[in-house]
């Protein structure tokens, strides 16, 4: 019988797994500004390097060759 410690350590160790193993889509220097050690003059400046995907998230831009 699974008891709820055990459905409660599984989501724990599921969530730990997801949320702190998975790349960063958009590195933080292209988030901050320049004062704050980023890339960024002002944060406007974000879609130079970072686009919006259909989940809400910034991803890297693909650069073209």
């Amino acid at each position: 019988m699974i008891t709820t410690i055990n459905l409660l350590i599984v989501g724990v160790a599921l969530f730990s797994y997801f949320a702190f193993t998975s790349p960063e889509p958009c590195p933080r220097k292209y988030r901050v500004t320049k004062y704050q050690g980023g890339e960024l003059a002002i944060l406007a400046d974000i879609h130079r390097y970072c686009e919006l995907d259909y989940g809400g998230r910034f991803v890297l831009k693909e650069l073209d060759k």
